[in-house]
């Protein structure tokens, strides 16, 4: 049997945001990682712009979206379906609207893939698909097999690519759908992924993101990570919080680990919002203090910006660039608050007639898609242009 696995993407400002902070796609290429050598295998990632074939002669189809790109990945699904292929979607958006997305495959898979993978395989292969596939245990990330490099090989991202290091997240902000889809905060063995990274290494890749949700919330562990790659002599980035800025220490085996990039949710100068998001331990007022230091260890800080909050009425727009001016961030990235189908921040607006639009080709950070609290539709879009 012949898999060919897609990574759809329909363009949206929103697969051009995750295409430029990470690497490549994780849900696609740990299901091809999990993949036994008896099947053959081919795949797509289209968030590097290109184009799923449509002529593939692979008799299982499986499509991976988020949910900007339903639309696409539903397209695509059609367009197999009448070629007689077998239809299997996966992602954010099917594991969160499984009634919808089921409407467009003969499987769902839920969730984390390796636990149930080699099982669903087999179900496909002899025609005895279940309805949906979902892990009921977090998966042991000690078993994980590297991300495969002879399917899409590294040049195509330009020799910048990811390797896992921790799945899910300790926080639970309401807008961020990652501790719901993963069933605890895990660590990767260190001496896994080093090997990995061996690997790359020789392969010619340059830049590695270590792929994690927040690298450094277990110090010890982080630590550990820091001084074993280090002889590797390789430019890494990834995503904590700027409480690393509160452990020099952290920072100096960091920097000298070849950590060159870091990635944090900063998210808004409102200390209101933040704390209604739970994420109160950002501290606005320890920001210019905090990105100053994490700097002279010559990390670059990128600050992700968040707008719509129910605490942002239209003064938040001059407020942000005024902190911005203040904090100096190397790379600003500003865009809606997108309330994915799945979260909390969701479930709110929907329960109190917020939504404005399920169109979900809109939920690309780039469309009012409900209706902020203290500020209309158009001075939201305005105020982030």
């Amino acid at each position: 049997m012949k898999i060919y696995i897609i990574k759809a993407s329909a363009g949206s400002d929103y697969s051009k945001y995750k295409a430029s902070t990470g690497g490549p796609p994780q849900n696609i290429f740990a299901a091809a990682a999990a993949t036994p050598k008896w099947y053959s295998i081919d795949m797509v990632d289209e968030t590097i712009g290109v184009k799923a074939n449509l002529n593939t002669d692979a008799e299982l189809i499986v499509i991976f979206m988020s949910t900007p790109d339903a639309y696409r990945a539903y397209e695509l699904s059609q367009t197999y379906r009448e070629k007689g292929k077998t239809i299997v979607l996966g992602g954010l958006h099917p594991t969160f609207n499984q009634q919808e997305a089921s409407q467009h495959a003969d499987s769902l898979i839920i969730g984390e893939v390796e636990n149930y993978w080699v099982q669903f395989l087999r179900d496909a292969e002899f025609g005895c698909l279940k309805v949906k596939y979902k892990s009921q245990e977090p998966v042991d990330l000690s078993l994980l097999n590297p991300y495969p490099t002879n399917i899409i090989a590294p040049s195509v991202y330009d020799y910048i690519w990811s390797v896992v290091v921790t799945r899910g997240c300790p926080f639970k902000c309401n807008f961020c759908l990652v501790p719901r889809f993963f069933n605890q905060f895990q660590q990767r063995p260190i001496a896994n992924i080093v090997k990995e990274l061996e690997h790359l290494k020789a392969l010619g890749v340059e830049w590695v993101e270590l792929h994690s949700d927040n690298l450094t919330h277990d110090r010890e562990y982080a630590m550990a990570l820091f001084k074993a790659i280090e002889p590797l002599k390789m430019s890494f980035y990834g995503e904590t919080t700027v409480l690393i800025a509160r452990d020099e220490a952290l920072l100096s085996a960091a920097a000298k680990a070849g950590f060159k990039s870091v990635l944090l949710g900063i998210e808004t100068p409102s200390e209101e919002a933040l704390k209604a998001q739970k994420k109160g331990f950002v501290k606005p007022s320890k920001m210019k203090e905090y990105i100053a230091t994490i700097k002279q260890y010559g990390i670059e800080v990128w600050g992700d910006f968040l707008f719509g909050f129910d605490e942002h009425d239209t003064s938040i727009f001059e407020q942000t660039q005024a902190f911005l001016n203040e904090i100096k961030v190397d790379k600003v990235i500003p865009h809606y608050m997108i309330p994915f189908p799945g979260s909390k921040t969701y479930s709110n607006l929907e329960k109190e007639g917020r939504i404005l639009t399920t169109d979900w080709s809109k939920y690309d950070g780039s469309h009012t898609v409900f209706q902020p609290k203290n500020m209309t539709p158009n001075e939201l879009a305005d105020g982030i242009y």
